[in-house]
């Protein structure tokens, strides 16, 4: 019984905190990592759209917000 709550103890401290999700000694922070699947585009207002496949200037499905939206490059 003692080993047990000494490994809970241990794995406590050692894995929990504010160092977010680290998984084989890789830290998973958002701000580090890229989207492989989708397209990010950043428009004027910050608003960040996914997009996925070949990109047209006309209306194309965002997978964030889940509608199709109207593009125009300036």
């Amino acid at each position: 019984m003692k080993i047990p709550i000494l490994l809970m103890i241990f794995l406590w401290f050692t894995g929990c905190g504010n160092q977010g999700w680290i998984i084989a000694n890789i830290p998973l922070d958002q701000e580090q990592n890229t989207n492989t699947v989708f397209i990010e585009i950043i428009d004027s207002d910050s608003v960040v759209h996914w997009y996925h496949g070949k990109i047209f200037e006309q209306s194309n499905y965002c997978y964030k917000h889940e509608s199709f939206e109207d593009i125009k490059i300036k």
